[in-house]
């Protein structure tokens, strides 16, 4: 197994044998463990598909298996699929492995069963429009482009193909970035992932409200994760290719590989009766995150597929064939979007002193490359609220793995890799990681200890506002009056060890990557805004989701903490003479560069003016 990376974790998750970008993002839950889920039954399953050889499976030998098993054993996942598929030069063969249950209730994952893919889906995205590209290289498009915009690459300008929906904060940024740019993550955005909502948002709103957020870096400057590109860019399949984003993808990719299983649709997969249910870290049962068509129709470019180890593998096995379905010798990806799409553009990680078996590692157009022990694997990692995922395949050695687990913790690689080490004969350790023994399992948010600040509490309850991120409300710690502060603050006492909420602290509720904010007080408070005049008054920001009648059948409160994707963050206000609040700052909330002088409003990633 590779040598263990550092992922910024909390001190209490562990090494992951890869590096996994989409793990820090969609509010993956690790601030609080709880009791854990029981995972009595499990299954293993291994059997040979769509190949000409009649020998049994044995790309996962029983070492593997027995190494799977310790995961559900040991309660890092309730359950988890695998798929190991190999090429030759006439057909492929596709080794798949099941251990553990898909529901609280006991049901087994299958071989079948469908889970989120999260930021896998990122290829699929990549692929169409690269498909799209070569019709209309070829005069097979059925819209035409925009007057004066005689072709369509990955070195498009965005400007040129969403006139109406394109802008930055950064001019130079607006005018020249690319498809490319998008894609492989250096817009110079960061991840801003708090500034879209749930049932409402849309690829289009998101993309209107780009120009209000500030880059952490200059165009090309630096590799920065950024979800908001994946949601903006199936707009331009939805102009472009005279179908929806999501008919496009099923049309060119799913059917021709008979991805029977295969979605972005989630009620068609609840229909289907093999969709896993969804889990935290912890082992509580969560709702999907996606969860409705509005949402599911936001992400489906950044993260909405659904679907199982079956239709994976013939996903890989493509893959491995440079495009081709090696079944049917149908080109489904074009070779020079193959190729441009997996060739690295960026560095992604370029200091590997840790790691002695791993290489630099490049981001292309939705893939990782790097050498792993000298063999060059391409990959994608996922992670949503509830699964992980990863694809890793290792195409001079015509080997693919993908792994699906109902789960948010940072497990995806160790498994995967497990199986390249066996298959390839290399140096193999297969190291469980553990929980540790002095983990919360209270299932209560920190205690309530603060102060009080000069300005009395209730000036800084509100609304508040930025053009990029649009409203949040904070309410009072006193404040019953609404119906939305009524539910807001017992939701926030629900996970509080004494039952109440802290008087010397903000709180609301949203319809975000997370569902509850609390800003607190912290001393000392106050110091001067050297420009305005005004007194700055400061607060610690903690976003989380709270679920205070629980889920499934565990109705005990609990909340998963958004450490991972958001660490806590300073909140500077801003208050004057007559202690009237004219806004909030949050800093250090984004990467990138930051400013050390000036105003608040100047130096915050995000300012909310209060209205």
């Amino acid at each position: 197994m590779p040598a263990s990376l550092d992922f910024s974790y909390p001190p209490y998750v562990f090494f992951v044998p890869i590096l996994l970008p989409e793990m820090q993002t969609l509010a993956l839950s690790f601030a609080c463990l709880f009791p854990l889920l029981s995972t009595a039954s499990a299954t293993y399953n291994s059997i040979i598909t769509r190949t000409t050889s009649d020998s049994a499976g044995n790309l996962i030998t029983p070492e593997i298996s027995t190494y799977a098993q310790s995961f559900v054993d040991t309660n890092l996942t309730p359950g988890l699929t695998l798929a190991v598929v190999r090429l030759d030069n006439t057909s492929y063969t596709s080794d798949f492995g099941s251990w553990g249950n898909r529901t609280e209730d006991g049901d087994l994952a299958q071989r079948d069963t469908l889970f989120a893919l999260a930021s896998v889906s990122k290829p699929f995205l990549v692929s169409a429009l690269g498909i799209l590209m070569d019709d209309f290289a070829n005069r097979r498009n059925v819209t035409a482009l925009p007057p004066g915009l005689f072709e369509f690459t990955f070195d498009t300008k965005m400007q040129a193909l969403l006139p109406d929906v394109w802008k930055l904060e950064d001019d130079f940024a607006s005018q020249k970035a690319n498809i490319a740019d998008l894609l492989s993550h250096v817009s110079g955005l960061t991840r801003n992932e708090f500034m879209y909502t749930r049932n409402s948002d849309t690829p289009l709103s998101v993309g209107k409200r780009l120009r209000y957020l500030h880059p952490g870096y200059e165009l090309r400057e630096q590799w920065s994760y950024c979800n908001l590109m994946y949601l903006v860019l199936p707009e331009v399949i939805n102009r472009y290719s005279g179908k929806t984003f999501q008919e496009f993808v099923a049309e060119r990719i799913f059917v021709p590989l008979n991805m029977t299983s295969t979605t972005y649709n989630l009620t068609a997969a609840e229909a289907s009766g093999q969709l896993s249910q969804s889990f935290i870290f912890s082992g509580r049962r969560i709702p999907m995150i996606f969860d409705g068509p509005v949402t599911a129709n936001l992400v489906a470019g950044a993260g909405g597929i659904i679907s199982n180890a079956i239709d994976m593998a013939k996903w890989a096995a493509t893959l491995l064939n440079g495009g081709v379905d090696p079944v049917t010798k149908k080109t489904i990806i074009p070779s020079w979007v193959f190729n441009e799409t997996t060739t690295s553009r960026v560095i992604l990680t370029g200091n590997t002193t840790d790691d002695a078996t791993m290489s630099i590692m490049g981001y292309g157009l939705g893939w990782q490359r790097q050498s792993y022990l000298g063999h060059d694997i391409i990959t994608h990692d996922g992670g949503i609220p509830g699964f992980v995922s990863l694809l890793i395949f290792l195409p001079r050695e015509n080997l693919a793995v993908i792994s699906l687990l109902n789960t948010d913790g940072p497990w995806p690689a160790f498994v995967p890799f497990a199986v390249v080490d066996s298959v390839l004969a290399l140096d193999t350790n297969f190291t469980v990681p553990s929980l540790p023994s002095d983990s919360d399992s209270s299932g209560s948010a920190s205690p309530n200890t603060s102060c009080a600040p000069s300005v009395p509490i209730k000036n800084f309850a509100g609304l508040y506002t930025n053009p990029g991120y649009g409203n949040l409300t904070f309410c009072a710690p006193d404040d019953n009056s609404t119906t939305y502060c009524a539910v807001a603050l017992s939701d926030w006492a629900s996970i509080s060890p004494n039952g109440t909420v802290d008087p010397n602290a903000l709180y609301a509720t949203t319809l975000r990557v997370v569902t509850h904010a609390m800003i607190r007080h912290v001393c000392p408070d106050t110091g001067a805004d050297s420009q305005s005049g005004e007194t700055s008054v400061k607060f610690l920001l903690r976003l989380q989701s709270i679920y205070p009648h629980g889920f499934g059948r565990d109705t005990t409160p609990f909340f998963e903490a958004a450490l991972s994707a958001f660490p806590e963050a300073d909140v500077e206000c801003l208050v004057d003479g007559e202690g009237k609040v004219s806004g909030c700052g949050w800093l250090n909330f984004e990467d990138g560069h930051k400013r050390t002088v000036g105003t608040v409003q100047e130096r915050a990633d995000i300012w909310w003016d209060k209205v």
